[in-house]
């Protein structure tokens, strides 16, 4: 059952934002082909090995990224390769492959994955940390975001109800690798990543 935060005078002063069929983010990252392999076609990628992260293309958008953990520009990555891949197709995906990265303890690494994530989703929603500019780190709790359900049903997420919003568009955001926009250079790929909801 859909459960609707009443408008207020304190919401109608915000700006509504509409979460379906929108693009979050396009993230291009290139990695360099590991030494002894050819890599001809993105598509038969079947192994992680064969590319190296190096960064990103736009250099602001990965230090925005930084904003989150120092070390989330080098997750981002990996989870474009998994989504390469076809191994997931959502953070909520990758979170439950139960990554070992050992950031703290192994058996925290899911609890880890899954901070971060809600961290980052709740950047993208608030602040400017994947556009080409700066992020401060502030974050603005000015917008309301909707999201429509079968039946013309509408959920309202004000700012009060953040937690329960990020939680939603955490199940609800999809990762897509665009190969019309991905490319192998010489000794490098360059993957774009799209972050979305459809």
């Amino acid at each position: 059952m859909t459960t609707i935060t009443p408008i207020t005078q304190e919401t109608q002063k915000e700006t509504f934002i509409h979460l379906n069929d929108r693009t979050f983010a396009h993230y291009k990252i290139i990695y360099r082909i590991n030494d002894g392999y050819a890599v001809r076609d993105l598509t038969q990628i079947h192994s992680k090995h064969l590319l190296l992260f190096q960064k990103f293309s736009n250099k602001i958008q990965q230090m925005n990224l930084m904003l989150v953990d120092s070390i989330f520009p080098i997750h981002l990555a990996d989870v474009a390769l998994e989504v390469l891949m076809n191994n997931v197709s959502s953070f909520k995906e990758y979170i439950l492959l139960k990554k070992k990265f050992t950031v703290l303890d192994p058996k925290r690494d899911e609890q880890y994955f899954n901070y971060k994530f809600k961290t980052f989703i709740h950047h993208l929603l608030f602040s400017n940390i994947a556009s080409h500019e700066v992020c401060k780190g502030i974050v603005k709790h000015d917008k309301v975001y909707t999201l429509n359900y079968q039946f013309d049903e509408m959920e309202y997420f004000s700012p009060l109800g953040i937690s329960k919003l990020i939680d939603g568009v955490l199940d609800k955001m999809k990762l897509k690798i665009d190969f019309n926009q991905s490319k192998i250079l010489k000794e490098e790929v360059e993957l774009k990543l799209r972050i979305f909801i459809d």
